[in-house]
């Protein structure tokens, strides 16, 4: 009986995730997340199978830089993409060395897109979640630090229980990059990761699976970042 019902689990799951990456393809601003999961990336392949931006992990914490940062960079450069980056919020760090730590691992970078700030579970938190307040503590100066220094309020990434369980309710005044690879955001939002098992050519790396984003087109101008 259990083998049975674990069988059915398994199998709705993975019809929902095809039913939200049918909805995601759809819409015209496609996109991708990336790290050094992805290894070595040939962005002109990527861009060639209708990508038109990327977000590259830049930093994580206080000190942590994604090994292949500057080799994304590099590579981006000779392409059509318009791409941004974005920092691994650690509750860890105060936000004012997170800040540092991107501005010195992006600072000479040229940018289209807004900064974008990656909270969600990491660790052992499902299992000992951090309060509220300490959470939202945290991500609102970083917000604000993010804010002062480039101009505009970063985008926040954020997973649909991570939503749930911090965000619903509250009054949000900078945009959403929501993760939901089963159905449409119930929410509202400016990007919306919609698979993170697209198998695409142009990388190899340690991950075979390649995350797919798309830009709502009335954010668009929101995800810029201005000159």
């Amino acid at each position: 009986m259990f083998i049975a019902l674990l069988t059915i689990i398994i199998a709705t799951l993975l019809f929902t995730q095809k039913i939200a990456t049918s909805i995601g393809s759809k819409y015209a601003i496609q996109g991708v997340d990336v790290s050094h999961f992805q290894g070595d990336i040939d962005w002109n392949v990527l861009e060639k199978q209708g990508i038109s931006f990327a977000y590259i992990k830049a930093t994580e914490g206080s000190s942590s830089v994604d090994s292949c940062l500057n080799q994304n960079y590099q590579g981006i450069q000779n392409t059509g993409l318009e791409y941004g980056f974005y920092h691994f919020l650690s509750l860890e760090s105060t936000p004012e060395a997170q800040l540092e730590n991107f501005k010195a691992a992006t600072g000479e970078y040229h940018m289209d897109l807004i900064p974008a700030i990656d909270i969600e579970w990491y660790g052992d938190e499902r299992h000992n979640p951090p309060e509220k307040e300490e959470v939202l503590n945290s991500l609102f100066q970083m917000v604000s630090l993010f804010e002062k220094e480039y101009g505009q309020k970063p985008v926040v990434y954020t997973t649909q229980s991570y939503y749930l369980k911090y965000f619903y309710g509250e009054k949000l005044d900078f945009p959403i990059w929501i993760r939901n690879v089963y159905f449409s955001p119930f929410q509202e939002w400016a990007i919306w990761q919609y698979t993170d098992r697209a198998v695409i050519d142009g990388y190899c790396g340690d991950e075979i699976y390649i995350d797919r984003d798309v830009i709502k087109d009335s954010e668009y101008k929101n995800i810029r970042l201005n000159d």
